[in-house]
């Protein structure tokens, strides 16, 4: 029986189409997913940027070296409650007062919220946190260049103009932003409602120091500011108190931080 053969150039160009196909195929195999874009980073709009710079605290510079983020105002019961659908808060008759009745563990779930929230909508890239600030980035913030006991001064007499204390706040707290901002534009840094910091309480080093971070665990964390529940003399810059971080008061609030994510489980300092 007679078969049909093809002819040798037919095979030749079956051939060369098989390999040029095998080629293709491993090709796209082997070829790698583009990866994402990466987010650029869009803070928001209340967050004011901070140089890395140096203050006096008592007889030692603190030094910090990055630039960080921080909110313009406290935090407010309308942005809390539209986050966490709740509001903690003693006075409620207004959604731009401050938030407070805050635990520490209250202020840092909704930075972490928020850190979702942004990192979600391609705002925030990896190695940026929002978070509470540390005592140094709150007091450098505070102080905004000044060297006095306040940001205005060293007359408790002036925070007037500046604050809600015990002398004006009629026992209650204010809509955020209604009082002078200090010189970098930041609102109620004396007054309204102490404010929590990411740090637990110790006593100060007596050295100079670098970017610290408190001790790596203690019993409290400690808040700064002043409030409306006390007189303009304790809530000067380097004022601080210390409470559980599983409890809330109602003079106590919070602003929010924004910077790269810190280094975890750093020795005193």
């Amino acid at each position: 029986m007679n078969r049909e053969r093809f002819p040798a150039s037919g095979t030749k160009k079956w051939g060369w189409l098989a390999a040029l196909a095998g080629a293709v195929l491993l090709a796209a195999c082997d070829r790698k997913p583009a990866p994402p874009p990466r987010a650029e980073l869009v803070p928001l709009t209340n967050m004011v940027p901070i140089r890395a710079g140096t203050f006096q605290r008592i007889k030692f510079p603190v030094t910090i070296t990055r630039d960080y983020w921080i909110g313009k105002y406290e935090v407010t019961q309308g942005e809390f409650l539209s986050l966490m659908g709740r509001n903690p808060s003693h006075f409620t008759n207004d959604l731009s007062l401050p938030v407070e009745k805050v635990s520490f563990l209250d202020a840092s779930n909704y930075c972490a919220a928020v850190t979702q929230r942004e990192r979600a909508a391609g705002r925030l890239p990896d190695g940026y946190v929002y978070r509470l600030p540390y005592e140094s980035e709150w007091e450098y913030a505070c102080r905004a260049g000044a060297t006095n006991q306040f940001h205005f001064g060293d007359n408790p007499d002036q925070a007037d103009a500046y604050a809600w204390t015990g002398e004006n706040g009629d026992a209650k707290t204010h809509p955020v932003g209604q009082k002078l901002p200090n010189a970098w534009g930041l609102h109620d840094m004396h007054g309204n409602v102490w404010e929590w910091c990411f740090d637990w309480f110790a006593a100060y080093p007596a050295q100079p120091l670098t970017d610290p971070v408190g001790p790596p665990t203690s019993k409290y964390k400690l808040f700064k500011g002043g409030g409306w529940n006390q007189d303009a003399q304790f809530g000067r810059a380097s004022s601080r108190f210390m409470m559980s971080p599983s409890n809330g008061i109602h003079f106590v609030g919070f602003r929010l931080a924004l910077g790269q994510t810190p280094p975890l489980n750093l020795p005193p300092n």
